[in-house]
């Protein structure tokens, strides 16, 4: 036995160094919990605000210090960390993992679908054609179409990724995102104050017309990223509808975005869970011809065989039919009717989308509504014209107005055009200029474009005079 417990005055001693050093770990207690529940209020006050989507009576408390100047709160935006700088509301980065330390995982890296390798629907991808349909292929691999979306590597995107150029820079230098290659992957890494995190850029979205903008897995779950690279500025700007000062990582990307961009991708969960491997990047040939597994397959087995079997041919469709391949993402906004990807050529679209606004004047970044708007035109209403009067799928077109010009002049005379003596000889041949104007867009349903604007043909093919004699006017001034 100790002589401690011998001796009563001893314990009493030791009983009394007890209970002090019982408030005193009380007091710390209580001392740490009044510093957290301060932070928790500083930080919903702040997010008490317009921007936030959930009352302060239901915000959470679990905020954590991630280092001696930005804070973070868990679930003020649902599923997601909100970070910002103690001091002030913005700039503030939203991202939607379940750990901070472990940012995005990539347990499920997606890849390019093979043939070996395709998923239940029978997608294969556009490299599936190339065997028997080299000279389709190898044109179409230079479409828009096509580079509509892919897995993200350095050389498939277009913004720079070296210095000074990969930088996105907003309105608070407490906040920026630097794009660059890092090992055998691509991040775009976002600073906020002195912390900063790494966020993949997995898949691009866009051919690199208007922009390309950026995907990346997290697990199973599809987001879009902060930062897009747009081809008219050459520039690293935040994406449409994103806020300056919001770097929000945690856009969900749901079926409805998807349809127009990739071939098929399978979605396991909504809105935003997918099977990664079953994805088939692009508008391939598929969505015009259908599945092509079966097609392969047959003739694989039957390479005698000189009849086309289990694939559509488009042109040998009903011209509503055929419009409705179109349709499927040139049509203006919609609802879905069936599940996404389900429409398959020769179906009635209409059976599959509910179009939203089938009048809108308008245009957007997505989509300048062709369809509805050529369905105004004289020219379509008075012959059986249908989209590849004017449009080679197979082959990129852009630019070409000898092309386009001679698309006019299978059905017209030059000589038909009543203004084209008084035109100068440089435009008295580009139909589209005059017929078909450009319309300008800086808002795209209300995500504003960071001061850009862009222009897409309008289908509403049409004599306006007083647009034809602006041109008249701008070119013959020009060649003062």
């Amino acid at each position: 036995m100790f002589a401690l417990a011998d001796s009563s005055g001893s314990r009493v001693w030791l009983i009394a160094a007890i209970i002090v050093g019982l408030f005193v770990a009380v007091a710390y207690i209580v001392h740490d919990s009044d510093d957290q529940s301060e932070l928790v209020e500083k930080l919903s006050r702040k997010l008490d605000s317009p921007a936030s989507v959930i009352p302060k009576s239901e915000q959470p408390t679990d905020v954590v210090r991630v280092t001696s100047t930005v804070v973070a709160q868990k679930d003020v935006l649902p599923g997601s960390w909100v970070l910002q700088k103690e001091d002030k509301p913005r700039p503030r980065l939203i991202l939607p993992f379940e750990s901070l330390e472990d940012g995005p995982s990539a347990s499920r890296t997606p890849g390019e679908v093979s043939a070996e390798h395709a998923n239940e629907e029978g997608f294969l991808g556009a490299d599936s054609c190339a065997d028997c349909h080299q000279t389709r292929h190898s044109g179409f691999l230079l479409t828009a179409h096509h580079r509509t979306s892919s897995v993200a590597t350095q050389n498939r995107i277009l913004g720079s990724l070296e210095s000074p150029d990969n930088q996105l820079t907003t309105s608070d230098p407490d906040l920026s995102v630097t794009m660059h290659s890092k090992e055998d992957s691509v991040v775009q890494e976002v600073s906020l104050a002195d912390w900063s995190v790494d966020v993949p850029m997995d898949v691009i979205t866009g051919s690199g017309k208007v922009a390309q903008t950026f995907l990346y897995w997290d697990e199973d779950r599809l987001f879009q990223s902060f930062a897009s690279y747009f081809s008219g500025a050459d520039r690293w700007l935040t994406s449409p509808g994103f806020e300056d000062l919001d770097a929000n990582f945690g856009r969900v990307i749901r079926t409805e975005c998807l349809e127009c961009h990739v071939t098929y991708i399978e979605q396991t969960e909504p809105p935003n869970h997918y099977q990664s491997s079953s994805a088939v990047w692009g508008i391939s040939c598929e969505r015009c011809h259908g599945p092509g597994k079966s097609h392969v397959e047959y003739h694989i087995a039957n390479p005698e065989s000189k009849t086309a079997e289990h694939i559509v041919h488009p042109n040998e469709l009903p011209r509503e039919r055929q419009l409705d391949i179109c349709g499927q993402c040139h049509s203006g906004s919609f609802d879905f009717k069936k599940p996404a990807f389900s429409f398959r050529p020769g179906d009635d679209l209409s059976d599959f989308h509910h179009t939203l606004k089938p009048d809108f004047d308008d245009s957007g970044i997505h989509t300048s509504n062709q369809l509805a708007r050529l369905r105004k035109s004289e020219c379509f209403l008075n012959s059986e014209m249908t989209c590849t009067a004017c449009h080679d799928p197979h082959v990129a077109q852009r630019g070409d107005e000898a092309f386009f010009r001679q698309a006019c002049l299978n059905c017209h005379e030059a000589e038909h055009c009543g203004m084209r003596p008084e035109l100068p000889v440089s435009i008295a041949d580009q139909c589209v200029q005059c017929h078909m104007p450009s319309t300008q867009i800086d808002d795209l349903a209300g995500m504003k474009l960071q001061g850009l604007t862009l222009s897409m043909a309008d289908h509403f093919i049409r004599v306006d005079r007083e647009h034809a004699k602006k041109i008249k006017d701008q070119t013959t001034d020009s060649t003062k």
